[in-house]
C-alpha cells in the first residue's frame, strides 16, 4: 500500500513527461538544420524543451549556452520528480544529484590532467558542467583549472571525493593514462556504493529495483573499463580486477576473472560474445574493426532500448520509471549535442545518425 501511495502521482507525472521525448521525425528535422540557431529554434517548439528555451534569442545563443541549458533542464527534471517522492529517504535523493556531480568531477579532472587546452577558455569549459546550484559540493571549474595534484586536492578538501582522488594519485604516480582510468573507476565505485547503501532505507521492493537497475549499469561500466584497459592501458590482471565495482546484475566473479585475464581487447570481446550479454556483444565481436568507442556506443544503445521499452509501459507502482525516464533524458541530450556538433561541421545527416544513441 505504501508504494501505491508514494508512486501514484509519480507514475502519472512521469507518463506525461515521457510523452514529450523527441520523436523520430524530430531527430530527422534537427539533423536537417544548417546551424545552431536553427536547431535552437526547432527545440523551442518542442514540448520537452519549450519552457527551458522560451526566453532565449536563438540567433544569439552560442552552442555552449544551449548545451548548458539542456543540462540544466535535466537537473530541473530531477528536482521536479523528487517532489513526488513523499516517503523517499533524503540521502538517497541526494545521491541521485551526486551522480551528476561525479560526471562534473570526471570532466574537470580530465581537463586538469590531460585536456589542458580548455584552461584557456573557461566559458567553453563551464558550459560542459551540470549546474547543481546550492546542492554542489565542488566547483568543477576550480578543479579543472588546477595545475598540480596538490591544487586539485585542495579544491576537493572537506568533500567525499578528496580521499578517492588522493588514493588514485598515490596508486598511479607518473602514469597519466592509468591515473585517469583509476580516478574515474574510483569515483564510480564511490557512487555505486553510496546509492545502494542509501537505497537500503527504502522499501524492500524499491531497494531491489534500485539494486537491479544499478547492477546492470555497474556490469556495463565494468565491462567498458575492462575493454578500455585491454586496448589502451598496461594493468596487471590483479590490478584490473581489484579496480572493478564489486556489485553487478548478470556478471559473476568468474566472468570478471576471465575478462581481466584476457590477453587482448579482441579476446575479451570474444568472451563477452558468449556470456550474459551476448546479444549485445556478439554482433560487435563478429564485426571487423570494433573499437572500445564503438563498444561504449553500443552499450548505451542497449540500455536506451531497455529503458525505452520499460518507460513506454509505465506499469506498476515503483521507483523504476523514474530511473528509466532519467537515463533516457540523459541520452536524448547526448544525441542533441551530437547533432549540434555534426551540423556545425557540416556532416551529412546519415553520418550523424550513425553516432546517435536513440532508436525508433
Amino acid at each position: 500500500m505504501s508504494s501505491i501511495i508514494t508512486y501514484a502521482g509519480l507514475r502519472a507525472k512521469l507518463a506525461a513527461m515521457a510523452s514529450r521525448f523527441l520523436t523520430k521525425d524530430d531527430y530527422a528535422a534537427l539533423m536537417s538544420k544548417s546551424s545552431v540557431p536553427e536547431i535552437t529554434s526547432y527545440l523551442q517548439q518542442t514540448d520537452m524543451y519549450a519552457k527551458t528555451l522560451r526566453n532565449v534569442n536563438a540567433e544569439e545563443l552560442h552552442r555552449r549556452d544551449l548545451e548548458t541549458l539542456l543540462k540544466k533542464d535535466l537537473v530541473e527534471d530531477v528536482k521536479k520528480i523528487f517532489t513526488f517522492f513523499v516517503t523517499v529517504d533524503r540521502m538517497f535523493s541526494l545521491y541521485i544529484l551526486r551522480m551528476y556531480e561525479v560526471e562534473n568531477l570526471k570532466l574537470a579532472l580530465r581537463n586538469a590532467l590531460v585536456e589542458k587546452e580548455f584552461k584557456k577558455n573557461i566559458e567553453e569549459l563551464e558550459s560542459k558542467f551540470y549546474d547543481l546550484g546550492k546542492k554542489a559540493l565542488i566547483k568543477p571549474v576550480k578543479v579543472a583549472s588546477a595545475t598540480t595534484k596538490e591544487e586539485i586536492l585542495s579544491a576537493l578538501e572537506k568533500t567525499p571525493y578528496h580521499e578517492v582522488i588522493r588514493n588514485a594519485f598515490e596508486s598511479y604516480k607518473g602514469k597519466a593514462p592509468n591515473l585517469i582510468g583509476s580516478i574515474e573507476n574510483g569515483l564510480d565505485r564511490w557512487w555505486f556504493f553510496g546509492i545502494l547503501k542509501s537505497a537500503q532505507d527504502l522499501d524492500y521492493d524499491d531497494f531491489f529495483t534500485v539494486k537491479e537497475i544499478m547492477g546492470e549499469r555497474a556490469d556495463l561500466t565494468n565491462i567498458e573499463w575492462i575493454l578500455r584497459a585491454k586496448a589502451f592501458y598496461s594493468l596487471s590482471d590483479e590490478e584490473l580486477y581489484n579496480s572493478l565495482i564489486p556489485i553487478g546484475f548478470k556478471m559473476e566473479k568468474d566472468d570478471y576473472h576471465r575478462l581481466c585475464s584476457a590477453r587482448s581487447f579482441d579476446e575479451a570481446l570474444g568472451f563477452l560474445s558468449e556470456g550474459s550479454y551476448k546479444e549485445l556483444f556478439k554482433p560487435l565481436y563478429e564485426e571487423h574493426g570494433t573499437t572500445p568507442e564503438m563498444a561504449t556506443h553500443e552499450m548505451r544503445k542497449y540500455l536506451y532500448r531497455r529503458y525505452k521499452s520499460a518507460v513506454s509501459v509505465m506499469g506498476g507502482f515503483s521507483i523504476a520509471p523514474f530511473f528509466h525516464y532519467l537515463f533516457l533524458k540523459e541520452y536524448e541530450i547526448m544525441d542533441i549535442v551530437t547533432i549540434i556538433e555534426g551540423v556545425r561541421y557540416d556532416i551529412e545527416a546519415k553520418e550523424i545518425a550513425k553516432h546517435l544513441i536513440a532508436s525508433f
